[in-house]
């Protein structure tokens, strides 16, 4: 969903709440004291009176917006594709395909082995362009969080070209916890 659609559905929800806020006032005014009377607005009273298409017309458009806005809150409740499953190589004669699941699965292993006291909690990779972007969620030693990165960097960007000749375009390091 997209951050306009959210601003729509917060907009619809809110003028919604609002008419549903003053039907309550008035149902509430009109139980408590029997003798009041509140008459309907007139553009209301035509609408539900004369014998139009004003009201059919209403409930297709109200109808069409519910089912819009359901659609759209199914939409967020289906998991997100991340990134593409397997890619490609090779040419017209020779072609080998790498499961992006398997090399993040790697990627995990070298890091916690090649760098002692890190223990990654996920790692993703995203292609953004012709570059690779990964982005990792580790606890990490509080000693040297930099010099960790760095070193994070240089061993995810040289496994990368060694096994797919892929090219590290970014790196985002999400300390979960400092041990």
């Amino acid at each position: 969903m997209t951050a306009g659609a959210r601003v729509v559905a917060v907009i619809v929800g809110l003028v919604g709440l609002l008419f549903a806020a003053a039907d309550m006032v008035r149902e509430a005014a009109l139980a408590n004291a029997h003798s009041a009377e509140w008459p309907f607005a007139e553009w209301w009273s035509r609408l539900t009176t004369d014998p139009t298409r004003a009201p059919m017309v209403a409930a297709a458009a109200a109808a069409f917006a519910g089912v819009v806005f359901i659609a759209l809150a199914v939409g967020q409740l289906r998991p997100k594709r991340r990134h593409p499953g397997v890619v490609e190589f090779g040419g017209e004669a020779s072609r080998a395909r790498l499961d992006v699941t398997a090399m993040e699965r790697a990627l995990r292993g070298r890091l916690e082995k090649d760098l002692p006291g890190v223990k990654t909690r996920a790692l993703e990779l995203t292609q953004r362009g012709d570059g690779w972007w990964v982005r990792v969620e580790a606890d990490v030693p509080a000693r040297d969080v930099l010099g960790l990165r760095a070193r994070a960097g240089g061993l995810l960007a040289t496994d990368l070209a060694r096994v797919g000749d892929m090219r590290l375009g970014g790196l985002d390091v999400v300390v979960t916890r400092l041990t």
